[in-house]
Protein backbone atom coordinates (compact mmCIF):
# COMPACT_ATOMS: atom_id res chain seq x y z
CA UNK A 1 0.00 0.00 0.00
CA UNK A 2 2.90 2.38 0.73
CA UNK A 3 4.36 1.77 -2.72
CA UNK A 4 1.00 2.03 -4.50
CA UNK A 5 1.03 -1.56 -5.69
CA UNK A 6 -2.39 -2.33 -4.20
CA UNK A 7 -5.38 -0.30 -3.05
CA UNK A 8 -6.16 -2.30 0.10
CA UNK A 9 -4.39 -4.52 2.60
CA UNK A 10 -4.92 -8.12 1.36
CA UNK A 11 -4.42 -9.46 4.89
CA UNK A 12 -7.20 -7.33 6.40
CA UNK A 13 -9.90 -9.89 5.53
CA UNK A 14 -8.01 -12.87 6.96
CA UNK A 15 -9.71 -14.08 10.13
CA UNK A 16 -7.40 -14.29 13.13
CA UNK A 17 -7.35 -17.71 14.83
CA UNK A 18 -9.08 -17.87 18.18
CA UNK A 19 -6.69 -17.90 21.10
CA UNK A 20 -7.31 -20.80 23.48
CA UNK A 21 -6.12 -19.77 26.92
CA UNK A 22 -4.19 -22.38 28.90
CA UNK A 23 -4.03 -22.57 32.70
CA UNK A 24 -1.25 -20.43 34.12
CA UNK A 25 1.42 -22.64 35.76
CA UNK A 26 1.81 -21.78 39.45
CA UNK A 27 3.92 -24.07 41.62
CA UNK A 28 2.46 -25.42 44.85
CA UNK A 29 4.30 -24.77 48.15
CA UNK A 30 5.56 -28.36 48.03
CA UNK A 31 6.86 -27.90 44.47
CA UNK A 32 8.51 -24.60 45.42
CA UNK A 33 10.30 -26.34 48.28
CA UNK A 34 11.24 -29.19 45.97
CA UNK A 35 12.85 -26.99 43.31
CA UNK A 36 14.67 -24.75 45.82
CA UNK A 37 16.01 -27.68 47.84
CA UNK A 38 17.25 -29.36 44.68
CA UNK A 39 18.93 -26.12 43.58
CA UNK A 40 20.86 -26.07 46.87
CA UNK A 41 22.24 -29.58 46.36
CA UNK A 42 22.69 -29.71 42.55
CA UNK A 43 26.37 -29.12 41.68
CA UNK A 44 27.09 -27.74 45.15
CA UNK A 45 24.48 -25.00 44.81
CA UNK A 46 26.01 -23.40 41.71
CA UNK A 47 22.52 -22.85 40.26
CA UNK A 48 20.80 -21.80 43.51
CA UNK A 49 21.18 -18.05 42.95
CA UNK A 50 19.79 -18.26 39.41
CA UNK A 51 16.81 -20.37 40.50
CA UNK A 52 16.17 -17.95 43.36
CA UNK A 53 16.17 -14.97 40.98
CA UNK A 54 13.71 -16.65 38.62
CA UNK A 55 11.38 -17.70 41.44
CA UNK A 56 11.53 -14.72 43.81
CA UNK A 57 12.26 -11.92 41.29
CA UNK A 58 10.57 -13.15 38.10
CA UNK A 59 13.75 -12.87 36.01
CA UNK A 60 13.67 -14.87 32.78
CA UNK A 61 16.12 -17.82 32.30
CA UNK A 62 17.87 -16.08 29.40
CA UNK A 63 18.09 -12.82 31.35
CA UNK A 64 19.61 -14.44 34.42
CA UNK A 65 22.14 -16.18 32.16
CA UNK A 66 23.50 -12.75 31.15
CA UNK A 67 23.74 -11.35 34.69
CA UNK A 68 26.96 -10.91 36.64
CA UNK A 69 27.29 -10.26 40.36
CA UNK A 70 28.22 -6.67 39.55
CA UNK A 71 24.55 -6.10 38.73
CA UNK A 72 23.44 -7.38 42.14
CA UNK A 73 23.41 -4.90 45.04
CA UNK A 74 22.63 -6.69 48.29
CA UNK A 75 22.88 -3.47 50.31
CA UNK A 76 20.28 -1.73 48.13
CA UNK A 77 18.43 -5.06 47.74
CA UNK A 78 18.22 -4.61 43.98
CA UNK A 79 19.14 -6.43 40.76
CA UNK A 80 19.76 -4.25 37.71
CA UNK A 81 18.76 -5.73 34.34
CA UNK A 82 20.62 -3.92 31.56
CA UNK A 83 18.80 -2.99 28.31
CA UNK A 84 20.97 -5.30 26.21
CA UNK A 85 20.21 -8.18 28.57
CA UNK A 86 16.41 -7.93 28.78
CA UNK A 87 13.94 -9.59 26.45
CA UNK A 88 12.08 -6.36 25.72
CA UNK A 89 15.19 -4.18 25.46
CA UNK A 90 14.37 -2.00 28.45
CA UNK A 91 16.38 -1.62 31.64
CA UNK A 92 14.73 -2.37 34.97
CA UNK A 93 15.45 -2.53 38.68
CA UNK A 94 14.20 -5.68 40.38
CA UNK A 95 13.64 -5.82 44.13
CA UNK A 96 15.45 -8.42 46.22
CA UNK A 97 12.88 -9.62 48.75
CA UNK A 98 13.71 -11.48 51.95
CA UNK A 99 13.77 -15.11 50.66
CA UNK A 100 15.97 -14.17 47.69
CA UNK A 101 18.27 -12.10 49.91
CA UNK A 102 18.93 -15.16 52.09
CA UNK A 103 19.80 -17.24 49.02
CA UNK A 104 22.09 -14.63 47.47
CA UNK A 105 24.00 -14.06 50.70
CA UNK A 106 24.93 -17.74 50.68
CA UNK A 107 25.88 -17.94 47.01
CA UNK A 108 27.43 -14.57 46.15
CA UNK A 109 30.40 -14.35 43.78
CA UNK A 110 33.03 -11.97 42.42
CA UNK A 111 31.72 -8.87 40.57
CA UNK A 112 32.76 -10.12 37.11
CA UNK A 113 31.52 -13.66 37.74
CA UNK A 114 28.31 -14.76 36.04
CA UNK A 115 25.34 -15.71 38.19
CA UNK A 116 24.88 -18.94 36.25
CA UNK A 117 27.42 -21.70 35.69
CA UNK A 118 28.73 -22.42 32.20
CA UNK A 119 26.27 -24.30 29.98
CA UNK A 120 23.46 -22.87 32.09
CA UNK A 121 20.43 -24.04 30.08
CA UNK A 122 21.73 -27.61 30.13
CA UNK A 123 22.14 -27.50 33.91
CA UNK A 124 18.75 -25.84 34.36
CA UNK A 125 17.14 -28.77 32.53
CA UNK A 126 19.13 -31.31 34.54
CA UNK A 127 18.19 -29.57 37.79
CA UNK A 128 14.49 -29.75 36.90
CA UNK A 129 14.85 -33.44 36.12
CA UNK A 130 16.61 -34.01 39.44
CA UNK A 131 13.65 -32.30 41.14
CA UNK A 132 11.19 -34.64 39.40
CA UNK A 133 10.09 -32.63 36.36
CA UNK A 134 10.52 -32.93 32.58
CA UNK A 135 8.87 -36.34 32.34
CA UNK A 136 5.66 -37.25 30.46
CA UNK A 137 3.89 -37.68 33.79
CA UNK A 138 5.26 -34.43 35.23
CA UNK A 139 6.16 -31.99 32.45
CA UNK A 140 7.72 -28.61 33.15
CA UNK A 141 5.55 -25.71 32.04
CA UNK A 142 7.36 -22.85 30.32
CA UNK A 143 8.02 -19.83 32.58
CA UNK A 144 6.57 -21.67 35.59
CA UNK A 145 8.82 -19.82 38.03
CA UNK A 146 8.04 -16.43 36.47
CA UNK A 147 4.28 -17.08 36.60
CA UNK A 148 4.61 -18.30 40.18
CA UNK A 149 6.45 -15.10 41.14
CA UNK A 150 3.84 -12.92 39.41
CA UNK A 151 0.90 -14.69 41.04
CA UNK A 152 2.39 -14.57 44.54
CA UNK A 153 3.52 -10.97 44.08
CA UNK A 154 0.05 -9.78 43.07
CA UNK A 155 -1.60 -11.80 45.83
CA UNK A 156 0.61 -10.24 48.50
CA UNK A 157 1.38 -6.70 47.29
CA UNK A 158 -1.95 -6.15 45.49
CA UNK A 159 -0.55 -3.90 42.75
CA UNK A 160 -0.57 -4.53 39.01
CA UNK A 161 1.53 -1.40 38.48
CA UNK A 162 4.27 -2.50 40.87
CA UNK A 163 4.30 -6.01 39.40
CA UNK A 164 4.51 -4.58 35.89
CA UNK A 165 7.65 -2.65 36.81
CA UNK A 166 9.24 -5.61 38.56
CA UNK A 167 8.56 -8.07 35.77
CA UNK A 168 9.45 -5.75 32.88
CA UNK A 169 6.18 -5.49 30.95
CA UNK A 170 5.39 -2.31 29.01
CA UNK A 171 1.85 -2.28 30.40
CA UNK A 172 -0.35 -4.31 32.74
CA UNK A 173 -2.69 -5.68 30.06
CA UNK A 174 -0.99 -9.08 29.78
CA UNK A 175 -0.80 -9.38 33.55
CA UNK A 176 -4.52 -8.75 33.87
CA UNK A 177 -5.55 -11.21 31.15
CA UNK A 178 -3.37 -14.32 31.22
CA UNK A 179 -0.22 -14.01 33.30
CA UNK A 180 -1.29 -14.68 36.88
CA UNK A 181 -3.51 -17.27 38.53
CA UNK A 182 -4.64 -16.31 41.99
CA UNK A 183 -6.29 -19.70 42.46
CA UNK A 184 -2.86 -21.36 42.55
CA UNK A 185 -1.52 -19.17 45.37
CA UNK A 186 -1.16 -20.87 48.75
CA UNK A 187 0.14 -19.07 51.85
CA UNK A 188 1.66 -15.98 50.23
CA UNK A 189 3.14 -14.82 53.55
CA UNK A 190 5.23 -17.98 53.75
CA UNK A 191 6.37 -17.54 50.14
CA UNK A 192 7.76 -14.08 50.97
CA UNK A 193 9.48 -15.31 54.12
CA UNK A 194 7.01 -13.87 56.59
CA UNK A 195 5.08 -15.42 59.44
CA UNK A 196 1.46 -14.75 60.23
CA UNK A 197 2.39 -12.86 63.42
CA UNK A 198 1.45 -9.22 63.06
CA UNK A 199 4.82 -7.96 64.29
CA UNK A 200 6.64 -9.91 61.58
CA UNK A 201 4.32 -8.53 58.92
CA UNK A 202 4.90 -4.95 60.06
CA UNK A 203 8.68 -5.43 60.28
CA UNK A 204 8.84 -6.82 56.76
Amino acid sequence: MKRGWCDANPVARVEAPQVVEKPVPVLTPQEIEQITNTAETYRNGSCAAAVGMMLYAGIRPHEVARLTWEQVDLQERAIYILPQHSKTGGARRVTIHKPLLLILRQHTGAPTQKICPANWLHHWKKLRQAAGWDSPAHPWRQDALRHTFASYHLSHFRSYEELQIEIGHRDAALLRTRYVDMRGVRNALRFWGQSERSEDIVAA
